[in-house]
């Protein structure tokens, strides 16, 4: 089975939440497997049933908010991506968030590479873990055949348990479990819980990341206070250095940054950039509009 490119690596960990279709060109480190836990703990008490006017209530991002991203390559503009927050969505009888991205290339890329993918998240709203994800691809290679391919994946965090639901063209449907860390977010939703963290200089903050199969932890040091201009406009931010790891060892390649406004109360994720083998990726926010 091919793994999926779209979830592969720590790199991607930290620039995905943001782009989906860069995922072919920073899926470069390498991992070590994550050592399974010996045993999963007894389960922690579920919280009562959050009303659904109160699953946005206390955090800066809010149901209907949409923010479109644009990518650049090695100073080439490869294409666009819209992440928005959904409305709330019951699962398992508790009302949970709902985020979403959707991302392509520009026509304009097509020499070089065609993507079209979308991925959305299922989120607890006391403490960012994943319930559902699901991720589409349909890409296209200059030099090389094209993939399609769905994803589905359940989370049990009582049993530290994640069942995969994949469907390739023309092939059977194949079904797989893998071990979860309980409380663990998703490369998606960890963006969101980066906004909501109050960042000061000389403290880490971490978050426990599920993605392809592995269990990491994802740490946001700030380093710098800085103002940025990208296409939607000027904003005082925080700039992070972004690391994944399994255990002590550090997983990733090269240097990725995040950029978080400190000006609006909304803190949006304002820019992303990484250094990767092949080049220089950026993502600026080009437009936003907030949710209610």
């Amino acid at each position: 089975m091919r793994k999926l490119a779209g979830l592969c690596c720590p790199k991607f960990l930290v620039l995905a939440g943001a782009w989906v279709s860069v995922s072919p060109m920073v899926g470069l480190a390498v991992a070590n497997p994550s050592p399974p836990p010996s045993e999963c703990p007894k389960a922690t008490q579920m919280p009562a049933d959050i009303p659904r006017s109160h699953v946005y209530a206390d955090v800066p991002f809010k149901s209907g908010e949409a923010a479109t991203y644009e990518l650049t390559w090695s100073g080439i503009k490869a294409g666009y991506a819209t992440m928005e927050v959904r409305a709330p969505r019951r699962h398992n009888g508790l009302w949970h968030r709902v985020f979403r991205i959707d991302a392509a290339t520009g026509d304009w890329f097509k020499s070089i590479f065609v993507a079209k993918e979308a991925m959305e998240a299922v989120s607890r709203p006391w403490d960012f873990g994943v319930s559902q994800f699901y991720l589409e691809q349909n890409e296209g290679r200059l030099f090389g055949t094209s993939f399609q391919q769905k994803k589905w994946l359940s989370f049990d965090h009582d049993h530290c348990h994640v069942h995969e639901r994949i469907q390739l063209p023309e092939k059977p449907e194949d079904n797989v479990d893998h071990e979860l860390t309980q409380g663990a977010n998703d490369a998606l939703g960890v963006v969101y819980n980066l906004r909501t963290r109050n960042f000061k200089m000389g403290t880490i903050e971490k978050a426990l990341v599920y993605t392809s199969e592995k269990n990491w932890f994802l740490e946001a040091e700030p380093v710098a206070m800085e103002k940025v201009t990208v296409p939607a406009g000027t904003f005082d931010t925080v700039k992070l250095r972004l690391q994944t790891f399994i255990g002590k060892d550090l997983q990733q390649k090269g240097d990725v940054w995040a950029w978080i406004s400190t000006s609006t109360p909304e803190r949006q994720l304002v820019q992303v950039q990484g250094e990767i083998k092949i080049g220089s990726v950026w993502i600026k926010l080009s437009s936003y509009m907030g949710g209610l």
